[in-house]
């Protein structure tokens, strides 16, 4: 049967597309978090970079339990050393509920970044400031290369501040994400990413465009 809505993913599509970090309780944390939010559908998604995906994480549906957005919070701080004067940026999306977690459990500030009208970060701020010489934490819900994440890195050098890590919920390309911290010289990490399970394609060689559906529906209106 053809699908032509999103539906919620089942807990063995959970187990077969998605792979948490091999840290003590992680992986049990993430089955139940996104089994019991509904948070992971299966459609046919434009993500934001471009590509296709037939999976897409609602990262709101997560955030709505906060026991478990703590869990997650403190699992991606345990990854860093926090500087005492550091800042969260944002942008002001989904990835808002993860930082706010992290900056309460840090007991720092928070910076949020606009997003322009597709909802991607933009260079400038809403809320909050940079100072110059400032460490700054960036941190965002789920990225695919890690690509998304520019714009808020650059925000932070056009303000004077230093980028001290970039922490993500999820990295749907892990090797991706891991080269763009490399090419940046910054420390961070992330908690999931896809399996070869997950396909994220090019829109050229997107087998549900070629097979003629489902409907592609863009990820950002379902966060």
């Amino acid at each position: 049967m053809t699908l032509h809505a999103p539906r919620v993913a089942t807990d063995q599509e959970i187990r077969d597309v998605v792979v948490a970090q091999p840290r003590r309780g992680l992986p049990e944390l993430i089955e139940r978090a996104l089994l019991a939010s509904g948070a992971l559908l299966r459609g046919h998604f434009s993500l934001q970079v471009g590509t296709h995906s037939e999976y897409f994480i609602r990262f709101r549906a997560l955030a709505r339990d906060p026991e478990v957005l703590g869990a997650i919070a403190e699992h991606l701080l345990a990854t860093i050393t926090v500087p005492t004067d550091a800042i969260v940026l944002v942008p002001e999306s989904s990835g808002y509920f993860l930082g706010e977690a992290i900056r309460a459990r840090a007991g720092i500030t928070l910076a949020v970044a606009r997003t322009d009208s597709e909802r991607r970060p933009a260079r400038s701020l809403l809320h909050g400031g940079l100072p110059a010489g400032r460490p700054v934490i960036v941190v965002n819900d789920v990225v695919t290369t890690g690509a998304s994440l520019e714009p808020l890195l650059d925000l932070v050098a056009d303000c004077g501040a230093t980028v001290a890590a970039a922490l993500v919920f999820g990295a749907l390309d892990g090797t991706g994400f891991r080269a763009m911290l490399g090419r940046r010289r910054i420390a961070g990490d992330h908690l999931i990413e896809a399996s070869p399970s997950w396909p994220v394609a090019d829109p050229a060689r997107c087998a549900a465009c070629a097979a003629g559906g489902p409907p592609l529906l863009p990820a950002a209106e379902l966060n």
